[in-house]
């Protein structure tokens, strides 16, 4: 009897420290292991769209509504092809890059948001962390760059970065004054985030049928 349990612990053991290293080891972060998250934007107080985003890496993922079952957008790398999913027909077809990322223009998707970067890729030297806020549960560091800066009313942008979650960009909003003296605003706004994403979540399910027509 003693052999028999001996025998079954050596072969159990890969098993149990397989286990164990996935209950005990560190815990998923954006950076290495993606996220997901519901994207709302908003404009003037106005609701324009709402959907789902997963981001690992390269890899996106984006549905068109934030209802269960929507139709979505993937792609696996950034040079890679993008598919229109439609999970009710169990079907899939070619997408554009630019599908996939409406209305995400110029929101950052991956962690370690980097200002400095962000203000030569502007074309721009002077920009400032404009002071810090609490959104959606996560402190914040806010980073504003004025397209012009110096000028009286310039339009601006600001980005709300979180390190508890590597550093991602959790909120942008876009401010454009009015010759009326009021403000144009627009919000992209990421919230409910989850962290660990799996990669399959970036592909075609298996056994879906491709379709030829593109999507629009």
């Amino acid at each position: 009897m003693r052999t028999r349990g001996t025998l079954f612990l050596l072969l159990a053991t890969p098993f149990i420290l397989t286990a164990c290293g996935k209950l005990f080891g560190p815990p998923p972060r954006p950076r290495t292991d993606g996220y997901a998250g519901l994207v709302t934007v908003r404009a003037d107080g106005a609701e324009l769209a709402k959907f789902r985003l997963a981001v690992r890496g390269e890899a996106v993922r984006r549905s068109t509504t934030d209802a269960e079952g929507s139709r979505y957008f993937v792609r696996e790398t950034a040079a890679g092809p993008v598919f229109e999913v439609d999970p009710a027909t169990k079907s899939y077809r070619a997408g554009t890059q630019e599908a996939l990322l409406a209305h995400l223009d110029d929101f950052p998707l991956g962690p370690d948001f980097n200002h400095a970067a962000e203000a030569n890729r502007r074309g721009i030297k002077e920009y400032h962390r404009e002071s810090d806020a609490v959104f959606a549960g996560n402190a914040c560091a806010i980073w504003r760059f004025d397209d012009v800066p110096g000028a009286f009313n310039s339009p601006r942008t600001t980005y709300w970065t979180t390190q508890a979650l590597d550093g991602i960009v959790v909120r942008k909003e876009r401010t454009v004054p009015k010759s009326d003296g009021k403000e144009e605003k627009t919000f992209v706004e990421l919230t409910h985030v989850r962290v660990g994403i799996d990669p399959e979540s970036f592909r075609v399910p298996e056994g879906f049928r491709r379709e030829d027509s593109p999507a629009p």
